[in-house]
């Protein structure tokens, strides 16, 4: 009963950023559904407005509190420091700041194409801020009540926006997503109940000082439970053997809910991870974290190996984000969180970069294919470049370094804790990796086929996908600001 008695002081600061999203989640709402005597454009405009400015708001609070340390929801603990549920820190705020960036390039990619999409305006933005309320809790969560509950947060609203679209696919890869979801939670409460028996807390920072002093027999439950807990997290982040559910769920889903899935509920999983193996679950020296290992071996293998066969561009787009969670996993599996924070800034801004040029393609011709892209560099040079340049940041070439240098920093972490064969594993994947992004570049330098590639790209699209390319050429002149995202 110790983790029940009365929590003694907040730093609310610490819980404001959660909290101005989850007021302006219900503000877009209410707007939405009691101003009804505006135009469907004017709400579309007003509803936007509302949601950027709610998560600028989220960055200026970031960046102007970065170097602060501030608890939330703490108590005084029986043994160490005090045992708080949530914390600001360094490291939360280079979470949420990749999170919050996410959030706005789904948004600017959103305003392009909603309208037109069928999609229920109101709604959507009051989900994609209410899973980001959970995304930015679970970024910061402390203990294992709070990390279950900031996942089912991100979660839950993440299945609604799969189904917006009311149609059969969207409907099937909803289903699917919350089938696993709903088993994954299962497996991970399973695994924390264990937990919470053999060391007596549901506090991070406790079960990370009671692990090492446990006897061997509670040592193999507590490797068991701990185990479960992961499993759990591979479900939620589509990690090998438990990615079946994802491609058929980003096809399904229209794109701006496609990119919301790879970039915002991704890096939730990825950032929650991180805290379970660093702050607690899987100490340094851990067996979990040669479990972790093979698991990023595994999804980053089979990832790139199902992304080459695929000849369609959302397919191809969500077999390789699971083979880029594989790269994740590895600096992850050492415990390198400024490595993990630098790639995921990378990943997040490209892919938003990449899912944007698909809808604008997409927009014209729904087929998906990767041949519909051929020729492009003739017809539409701008566009065209800005997704090559996206492309090779995902593999890794130059002039795309931002790409380079975090697959640097992987590699470098991964030697560093004397995991070789995990490194070699990596150097092929990077290979296969090429024949993934370059395949699709090759098809955009190809003569055009009998209907020459034209589009229409409207001012929100270029906007969106200009701010992308330049973020992440700025990324790839300057790679010290993308590790300087966590301490």
């Amino acid at each position: 009963m110790g983790d029940l008695v009365t929590l003694t002081w907040t730093d609310w600061q610490a819980v404001a950023v959660p909290l101005v999203l989850a007021v302006g989640a219900v503000a877009v709402l209410l707007i939405d559904g009691f101003w009804r005597s505006a135009s469907a454009q004017l709400r579309h405009t007003v509803v936007t407005l509302l949601t950027v400015a709610v998560i600028l708001f989220g960055l200026v609070f970031v960046w102007a509190q970065r170097d602060d340390f501030k608890p939330a929801f703490c108590r005084p603990a029986v043994e160490g420091p005090a045992e708080c549920s949530l914390v600001f820190e360094p490291l939360t705020a280079g979470l949420w700041a990749v999170l919050l960036i996410g959030a706005l390039g789904v948004v600017g990619l959103s305003a392009y194409r909603l309208l037109s999409a069928d999609i229920p305006v109101g709604e959507y933005h009051f989900l994609l801020l209410s899973a980001l309320v959970g995304a930015t809790v679970l970024a910061g969560a402390r203990d294992l009540a709070t990390v279950v509950i900031g996942l089912e947060v991100v979660s839950l609203p993440s299945f609604a926006m799969v189904a917006l679209r009311r149609d059969r696919r969207g409907s099937e890869g909803a289903l699917k997503a919350f089938l696993v979801s709903v088993l994954s939670t299962a497996v991970m409460l399973f695994g924390i109940s264990y937990l919470y028996g053999v060391t007596g807390s549901l506090y991070l920072s406790t079960i990370a000082n009671r692990l090492s002093g446990l006897d061997p027999e509670l040592r193999r439950v507590a490797f068991a439970a701990g185990l479960f807990v992961i499993v759990g997290f591979g479900f939620k982040i589509a990690a090998v053997p438990f990615h079946g559910w994802l491609p058929d769920t980003y096809v399904g889903a229209p794109v701006e809910v496609t990119a919301f899935l790879a970039v915002v509920s991704k890096s939730a999983g990825v950032a929650g991870l991180l805290v379970l193996v660093t702050s607690g679950v899987a100490p340094s020296g851990s067996e979990l974290r040669t479990v972790v290992a093979i698991l990023a071996a595994l999804t980053m293998t089979v990832g790139n190996l199902a992304a080459l066969r695929q000849q369609e561009a959302v397919r191809l787009l969500a077999w390789s984000s699971i083979g880029q969670v594989g790269f994740l996993l590895a600096p992850l599996a050492v415990g390198d969180a400024q490595a993990v924070v630098g790639y995921l800034a990378a990943y997040v801004v490209v892919t938003v970069g990449a899912f944007g040029a698909v809808a604008v393609v997409q927009r014209h011709r729904p087929g998906g294919l990767l041949t519909d892209y051929r020729g492009m560099v003739r017809s539409e040079p701008g566009l065209a470049g800005a997704l090559i340049f996206f492309l090779v940041v995902l593999a890794g070439l130059p002039p795309g370094l931002a790409g380079l240098f975090t697959k640097f920093a992987a590699f470098q972490a991964v030697i560093d804790a004397h995991l070789g064969w995990l490194a070699i594993v990596m150097a092929i994947n990077v290979m296969i990796g090429l024949a993934v992004y370059l395949r699709w570049v090759s098809e955009l330098f190809r003569l055009p086929a009998d209907n020459p590639f034209s589009v229409d790209i409207e001012s929100p699209a270029v906007a969106m996908i200009s701010l992308c390319a330049a973020t992440a050429a700025v990324l790839s002149i300057l790679p010290s600001t993308l590790f300087s995202l966590a301490i």
